[in-house]
């Protein structure tokens, strides 16, 4: 993609808007467009982008002087009284304007998606006017590439807002390392600071557009994919084992739960161990047997013992009455 200005001139209705411009520019690409702050920045951005035809010269896109083309596949961005936005707007319902006029989703949900993938979150209540220079030209360039047939964004005059022309400058170079051809028209004193070749505004002998390389994404090797897709494997396998255990530890009690609740399934319950029985109390007939001692054998009772000794006595007796007979 190529976009190509030859000698484009504006009349004004007193003076020229514009004196004869040349310059060219291409994906990846990024032009500095310096001059003097007035109509011409105006009339330059319109001019390149099909929105006003010139009056003298010509505009191409890959060659051809499409207008059509040039409107869809060229956008303007911040441009003074046709492209800003109204001050007095919140900035989110700026954003839903841009995402409609881009055929996205413009709702309130999509317009706080947008908000936190641009992390712009803390600018949607804000009034435009409050907006930061540098957050109100990303925002805003944002939006204009998220039309999906952009390839050439022009950035018109963002100094004129005040701020570090570093900041606007990373952005159009991060536009152009995404492979948009980029064009910002700047004051003169802007293009000192920056230090850059700028093309002039009245001239037809440009320098080359600045060069920005694409942003290099990092490629994974396949070793490294392996590697990632081992670990992540080998943690599914512990978390599915851990849960396996949790399940198993926790499955005999959800089972005897259940079955106690369950009339149909009393037989999977595990009896308890039967309790021992309650010792009888002994008859007094067993309790008098207990008390009295076994005899040894071989040995006589107690009234056994008794009555021997009675019987010794009474033979005593009887001995001694007879003795005395025979002495009288």
């Amino acid at each position: 993609m190529q976009l190509s200005a030859h000698a484009i001139s504006v009349k004004g209705p007193h003076a020229p808007m514009l004196a004869p411009t040349s310059i060219a520019v291409s994906g990846h690409q990024l032009v500095l467009l310096a001059g003097d702050p007035g109509a011409s920045h105006t009339a330059a951005s319109l001019g390149l982008s099909g929105r006003l035809r010139v009056d003298g010269g010509g505009v191409t896109l890959d060659g051809k002087a499409d207008m059509a083309a040039l409107r869809r596949r060229v956008a303007v961005v911040d441009t003074p009284g046709i492209t800003e936005p109204d001050d007095a707007l919140p900035v989110r319902t700026v954003i839903g304007e841009e995402l409609a006029i881009a055929g996205r989703k413009a709702g309130r949900r999509a317009v706080q998606a947008w908000l936190e993938e641009n992390d712009a979150s803390e600018f949607g209540e804000m009034r435009f006017e409050h907006l930061p220079v540098d957050a109100r030209t990303r925002l805003l360039a944002e939006l204009t590439v998220a039309r999906p047939d952009v390839q050439v964004v022009i950035l018109t005059l963002p100094d004129r807002l005040g701020g570090d022309p570093h900041h606007w400058y990373g952005v159009g170079r991060d536009l152009a390392a995404r492979g948009y051809g980029v064009v910002i028209t700047c004051s003169e004193s802007s293009a000192r600071l920056l230090d850059v070749p700028a093309a002039r505004l009245g001239s037809l002998e440009p320098p080359p557009p600045v060069q920005v390389p694409p942003v290099v994404k990092p490629v994974e090797t396949t070793e490294t994919t392996e590697a990632v897709a081992a670990e992540e494997e080998a943690a599914e396998a512990e978390a599915a084992e851990a849960e396996a255990e949790a399940a198993e530890a926790e499955a005999p009690e959800a089972e005897v739960a259940e079955a106690g609740d369950d009339p149909s399934r009393k037989d999977m319950l595990i009896p308890p161990p039967p309790s021992p029985k309650p010792a009888a109390a002994p008859t007094e007939a067993e309790t008098d047997t207990q008390d009295e001692p076994e005899a040894e054998p071989g040995t006589a009772s107690a009234d056994e013992a008794a009555d021997e000794v009675s019987e010794e006595q009474d033979k005593k007796s009887d001995a001694g009455t007879s003795g005395a007979k025979e002495q009288a």
